[in-house]
């Protein structure tokens, strides 16, 4: 019991100070952007869409349970989440976006699991050719029970106790990614993008973002 709520003590703590450290780069951002930097072609958009396909997804401290069909290592440390993710951005400012992301794939247990964001995005020019965006904000997650499809499982870090039903879902309200994009011209980039869920996972995906 006590080893129990020393892990989730050091989840939710880890977590917090994560989601600590992206807020103060919002905020640090906000205050300094405005003054010193020009969006590049950035300057002139207010809409963006995207589409990534999500895939190698690593677990820092390897799975929590045994027998992911989709892993690529005895400890589960690399497995495999293969789908979609969906987005769209508003500018508030050149250097502010909102953005609303949706997302569907098959996860390491190969039953399927997705998610719903909506938050905030620092964006970060650099030239003409290159954005940064660092963001956070309140997200559901989803997916098919693994109760009785992965090999001893009980519980996990992001949905709890397991119970029965069809699915599991979670609330976290500090959600979000980190994202580079290298343009090809003023309406078309390639974007990476990883979600820091440390120290659980590091979700990571590849695709494509348009902005006018």
């Amino acid at each position: 019991m006590n080893y129990l709520a020393w892990k989730l003590n050091k989840a939710f703590t880890t977590q917090s100070v994560s989601a600590f450290s992206i807020f103060l780069i919002i905020v640090w951002g906000s205050l300094w952007l405005p003054s010193t930097l020009h969006a590049g072609l950035e300057k002139e958009n207010k809409y963006g869409a995207g589409l990534k396909f999500t895939g190698l997804t690593y677990h820092p401290d390897g799975g929590e349970n045994e027998g992911y069909p989709r892993q690529l290592d005895d400890g589960a440390y690399f497995v495999l989440q293969v789908g979609l993710e969906g987005s769209a951005d508003y500018y508030i400012r050149s250097w502010l976006l909102i953005r609303t992301a949706h997302a569907l794939y098959r996860d390491c247990a190969d039953v399927w699991a997705g998610y719903h964001h909506l938050g905030v995005r620092l964006n970060l020019p650099v030239g003409e050719s290159f954005a940064a965006r660092v963001g956070i904000g309140p997200s559901v997650l989803w997916r098919q029970n693994w109760l009785g499809k992965v090999e001893g499982y009980r519980r996990d870090s992001f949905f709890g106790e397991a119970k029965g039903g069809s699915f599991q879902n979670a609330f976290i309200w500090h959600g979000g990614d980190i994202e580079l994009e290298w343009k090809f011209n003023k309406d078309l980039g390639l974007v990476y993008s990883v979600i820091p869920g440390w120290p659980e996972v590091l979700q990571n995906s590849l695709g494509l973002r348009a902005s006018w």
